[in-house]
């Protein structure tokens, strides 16, 4: 068999040609493995999928970004870990238990689990890791941009800011973990599935000098895949020259059930992902509504999946979007069935939270049901426009100007736009801008009024809905409403998922009732998997690929 993996680290074979390599020999019914030989039963075969940059980090404590957190997913194994539905399932637990209370979880865990690296490093993973995992994420040295995330743990937050010498995280034995909270959190669990939340083997950690996470010989695995190589040129001019290759954690590979041998992640630019998807070069990929007819790969297989809302928010730093009554104006002229009929690639949104966010046993939306969306009324529209120009300088109604990217639904706001313009004299003038730039305008505060797309960084609904909380880095708006706050804090504390999904409905409607955020339209996201390929596990929200359980017959 050709030894593929010496080739491309010896340099002796450029990426490019290994890719093609690998896509001739597939179509003539040939495996080349890093490791071993694909097997009828769908085993043993390597994965290929591209990302759009080198990964920041591999360090879970440190990282924040898409292209990290992918391989992160597939490197590391958390106490909890995420279903293809959704659903919580066990990682390293074994089991775990709650106090009454809701402020004391206990674990059991596995001791099956074990650490290693490309350079041969073995140790077990125990509750040790876990203490320390969470001791580096809260420790100001590591400046985790996640830390305040977790702060419902007992002292975590003075930890962080240096008032006290441990968190409430606990090793009761080797395999046995216990967490106190401040206050119940319903959320939790899912807060254990994310990469802060990865355990961090110290003496490991130590040993790599300051390098953790940043080469593969530094980045240690207690999942189902290791680093084998990572190869990035910032500076190279040949293209196809960075990747990372992961083998098979063989220590984990019975206990975690791990099916393929290793995976190949092709660091590409974005206009390149899909023509490798199409040519064969790829696996899967992820695409949005906006590019899912260039996938044009032979009997590939989509999943779909609703986990953005379009809408508009106002810049409430400007005068005029300070007043209450001309936002509401301005919202009571949108008509969606108007909008609907015209974007016919987007689904008219019925709230903030998209259909394809589930609670612990079904989907949001199908618990709490739709939220009441303003009407078009043209006339209770009007009455509230004259009562905010009688308290306000005329001046300030002259017109507006509206940023859009240019992935967004333009044509879903120029319906709303003529409706102002015909109804108040209120002309808006559209800046379609591309993603970099209006990404930028958003987070300076550089705009009146903005198409946005909001989009959850896991899967609940206040991943949504606090993007409209005081201090949150996505308020873009800078929207404050004490009683909104207080409902959220009441929600994040509630003593269990019910009472809490129903204190969220009833910030969502409050934020659209006050025209906070005006939902138009949800947006899909779908997940491409080539022929022969099943059982990978794409979270629309993460944006992560788990490939532990994936084979290709």
């Amino acid at each position: 068999m050709l030894n593929v993996q010496s080739l491309i680290n010896k340099g002796a074979i450029n990426i490019s040609i290994f890719k093609k390599i690998i896509a001739f020999a597939l179509s003539f019914g040939i495996a080349l493995s890093l490791t071993a030989c694909k097997k009828n039963d769908g085993k043993n075969y390597i994965f290929r999928y591209d990302i759009s940059a080198n990964p920041v980090t591999l360090d879970p404590q440190q990282a924040n970004e898409p292209n990290s957190n992918i391989i992160i997913k597939n490197v590391y194994l958390g106490l909890l870990t995420v279903n293809s539905d959704g659903s919580i399932d066990n990682g390293v637990a074994e089991k775990y238990s709650v106090s009454p209370d809701g402020l004391t979880y206990t674990f059991t865990l596995r001791d099956d689990i074990f650490w290693t690296n490309s350079e041969g490093f073995e140790e077990k993973c125990t509750a040790k890791d876990f203490v320390f995992g969470f001791e580096r994420l809260f420790s100001p040295v590591t400046e985790s941009l996640r830390a305040k995330d977790y702060y419902c743990i007992k002292d975590s937050e003075s930890y962080h800011n240096g008032g006290k010498d441990s968190v409430g995280v606990k090793a009761l034995s080797d395999f046995e973990l216990e967490i106190t909270l401040e206050e119940p959190n319903p959320r939790f669990p899912v807060l254990l599935t994310e990469p802060s939340a990865m355990p961090c083997c110290e003496k490991f950690f130590t040993s790599s000098q300051g390098k953790y996470g940043l080469s593969a010989e530094c980045t240690p695995s207690n999942g189902a895949f290791y680093v084998r190589v990572w190869n990035f040129d910032p500076y190279a001019i040949t293209e196809n020259v960075n990747y990372l290759i992961l083998n098979r954690n063989k220590l984990n590979a019975e206990a975690l059930g791990v099916c393929p041998s290793g995976l190949n992640f092709f660091i590409e630019d974005d206009e390149d992902l899909i023509p490798d998807f199409n040519a064969g070069e790829t696996d899967c990929i992820s695409v949005s509504n906006d590019n899912k007819a260039l996938v044009t790969a032979k009997d590939s297989v989509s999943e779909e999946f609703c986990c953005s809302t379009g809408g508009l928010i106002f810049n409430r730093n400007f005068e005029l979007f300070q007043n209450e009554d001309f936002v509401k104006a301005l919202s009571l002229l949108a008509d969606r069935n108007a909008i609907s009929a015209s974007v016919t690639e987007f689904e008219s949104a019925n709230g903030i939270v998209p259909n394809g966010v589930t609670t612990t046993d079904s989907g949001y939306r199908e618990t709490v049901g739709a939220c009441t969306i303003p009407e078009y009324n043209a006339v209770k529209a009007g009455e509230l426009f004259r009562a905010a120009r009688s308290s306000l300088n005329s001046k300030l109604f002259t017109g507006s100007r509206i940023i859009v990217c240019k992935d967004a639904a333009k044509s879903a706001v120029s319906y709303i736009m003529q409706e102002w313009q015909r109804e108040f004299g209120f002309y808006c003038v559209v800046e379609e801008l591309e993603s970099a730039e209006f990404s930028k305008r958003l987070q300076s505060g550089d705009f009146e009024m903005a198409v946005t797309e909001l989009t959850g960084s896991y899967n609940s609904p206040d991943a949504y809905l606090e993007q409209f909380r005081e201090g949150n880095s996505a308020n873009y708006s800078s929207y404050s409403d004490s009683e909104f706050e207080a409902i959220m804090s009441r929600a994040n504390q509630a003593s269990d998922v019910s009472e809490s999904v129903k204190l969220f409905k009833q910030a969502e409607q409050m934020l659209i009732d006050k025209a906070a955020f005006i939902p138009l339209y949800y947006k899909n996201e779908y997940f491409f998997i080539a022929e022969d390929a099943y059982d990978i596990v794409f979270n629309p929200f993460t944006k992560t690929v788990d490939f532990t359980t994936a084979k290709m017959m």
